[in-house]
């Protein structure tokens, strides 16, 4: 229980410490509590040297959310996926998730970008892993990644 009111604080320290008051982070509800969380630590690619945790949690509202934070980045923005496969493999994006704003990105899953049902045990078990990308004019390199679901470790 502790840990979950520490992870809430950080989210809010999170968004109220932003780089821009224009973020487009919006909580999921009011009264929420953590109640599954695992994180996954995201690894440098490519000689980037960014490094960070890929966090996906269910709430007490059965909400599934990912919450990307980067280190060793600077302000600029990443686009950030899940994807199928492991890391080694590669993979189609499965789920396009926020861009890495300021280093830090939190998407609220409910479907693959096909439109099927995903929640927060489904993700445990999926085939796939996150991809950080350098930026959208450099979308294709890969600068942190982390195996997820099966795949992970």
């Amino acid at each position: 229980m502790k840990k979950a009111t520490y992870f809430l604080l950080f989210i809010a320290l999170a968004i109220f410490s932003s780089c821009s008051k224009d973020d487009n982070i919006e909580p999921t509800g009011v009264n929420e509590i953590i109640v599954d969380e695992l994180a996954y630590n995201l690894t440098s690619a490519n000689g980037s040297g960014i490094t960070g945790t890929a966090t996906l949690t269910r709430d007490s509202n059965d909400n599934t959310t990912i919450l990307i934070q980067l280190d060793n980045t600077n302000t600029e923005e990443h686009p950030s996926y899940l994807r199928f496969n492991s890391a080694a493999e590669g993979g189609p994006i499965a789920i396009t998730l926020e861009p890495c704003t300021c280093a830090v990105s939190t998407t609220v899953v409910t479907q693959l970008d096909d439109g099927t049902p995903i929640d927060f045990d489904k993700l445990l078990n999926l085939d796939g892993h996150v991809s950080i990308q350098d930026s959208p004019a450099n979308p294709d390199l890969v600068v942190a990644i982390a195996d997820i679901g099966i795949n992970a470790n």
